[in-house]
């Protein structure tokens, strides 16, 4: 049987555990904006390119890559979600 000594110990680790864990969310939530405002903005400077008549063929290498960036981030924040989602008990 537990006392509750041990049962204020784990509850203390328990929190210590959350609060270095919202550091790294903070983080992660960063890094994921960050790529938001990049990507955001990639396509803006696309959209300029192609209204200035810019080489057709480096204008579709361009975009492809953006696609590629926006893919890439997509399947980034599904890993990120899932994980929060397997880790949140349910109501």
């Amino acid at each position: 049987m537990s006392t509750l000594t041990d049962v204020q110990a784990k509850a203390d680790a328990a929190l210590a555990q959350i609060t270095a864990e919202r550091d790294l969310d903070n983080a992660v939530a960063a890094v994921v904006n960050k790529q938001v405002a990049d990507i955001t903005d990639l396509k803006a400077q696309l959209a300029a390119a192609i209204a200035a008549g810019n080489d057709p063929v480096a204008l579709q290498k361009l975009s492809d890559t953006i696609d590629a960036l926006l893919a890439a981030d997509t399947a980034n924040a599904k890993i990120v979600t899932d994980a929060v989602t397997a880790g949140t008990p349910a109501g």
